[in-house]
């Protein structure tokens, strides 16, 4: 895919994921769905850190000559993301986690289209955690993952408000 239907294909994603998102009463922000890691309003911190650590990779993989990388997560970081998922957001916290979202959107865009043409599908051996064989990774396999986690959670947000409106919550 061109660089231009991938990134058009990661707008509309995100899109669907906003439209969705819509929905969302302030008051369900917080809710926690027994068995679930994510509130419904820890979803927008969930893909913004998604979106935001492919970038940083994308920006080392650019910066390194396209050569091999580890990518370590900082295992503080990785806790206070998934307890930032976990409690979710109240209604003051709703524009604010949307703005962070979009921005984080917006550098991944700028991040592929700071790329030479040639260089959006040019991949790198990338060793993510604690893998032993690199994936190949580009921008365009990462555009592809990012896109496909907004679409997974567009009907995620509508089960967990089912959810919510199930238990009744005020």
């Amino acid at each position: 895919m061109s660089r231009d239907g991938a990134l058009g294909a990661f707008d509309e994603a995100r899109d669907r994921f906003l439209t969705a998102f819509d929905r969302v009463p302030d008051a369900a922000l917080g809710f926690l769905k027994p068995g679930d890691d994510y509130a419904i309003g820890g979803l927008l911190a969930h893909v913004t850190w998604g979106m935001s650590h492919y970038t940083d990779v994308l920006d080392t993989v650019a910066a390194g000559g396209f050569g091999e990388l580890r990518d370590r997560i900082d295992p503080d970081e990785s806790e206070r993301s998934a307890e930032e998922a976990r409690r979710g957001i109240d209604g003051a916290a709703r524009g604010p986690a949307l703005e962070a979202m979009r921005a984080a959107h917006d550098r991944f865009v700028r991040r592929c289209r700071d790329l030479a043409e040639a260089d959006f599908e040019r991949t790198a051996p990338v060793f993510y955690g604690d893998a032993t064989e690199p994936h190949p990774t580009s921008a365009a396999v990462v555009a592809g993952w990012l896109t496909e986690h907004y679409d997974e959670h567009v009907p995620h947000v509508g089960e967990l408000l089912t959810a919510y409106e199930a238990a009744g919550v005020d």
